[in-house]
């Protein structure tokens, strides 16, 4: 069991990282995501972009998308660890209920499972996904 020091040290550190992963979401959200690539580039001409140009810059746009995506991800974990620091059962693995270990909590504040749980959560996503590679083949 946590001490009072120890959760208002996670409450802290999860703090941060909402506000750091909030700021990121400002900031992609103000960026070229509602440019076209034209004003991207500073281009406003109106000739025709050469399809390399497109494929760049959709190529750019879709990589941005899923950083946010990341973002957001991991910003409803931060929350979602704060909301059981609030209900007094953060530390406590989503899975199985166990302690997750400090040192994991240390590297990953917002983390919601233990390891045995993530290493086969992960376990799972990597067969699923090897799976549907395979049916498409």
């Amino acid at each position: 069991m946590m001490t009072k020091k120890e959760i208002a040290y996670y409450k802290k550190k999860l703090l941060k990282e909402k506000e750091k992963l909030l700021a990121e979401l400002h900031r992609f959200d103000k960026s070229s995501l509602h440019e076209t690539p034209q004003e991207v580039s500073g281009d406003l001409s109106g000739y025709a972009t050469h399809i390399a140009d497109i494929a760049t810059d959709n190529y750019e746009q879709e990589k941005s998308l899923n950083f946010m995506d990341n973002v957001e991800k991991v910003l409803n974990e931060v929350e979602r660890a704060l909301d059981k620091i609030e209900k007094k059962v953060y530390g406590k693995c989503e899975k199985c209920g166990n302690e997750i270990s400090a040192k994991r909590l240390r590297a990953e504040p917002h983390a919601l499972l233990c390891m045995d749980c993530k290493r086969k959560e992960e376990e799972r996503q990597n067969l699923s996904s090897h799976l549907l590679r395979d049916r498409k083949k």
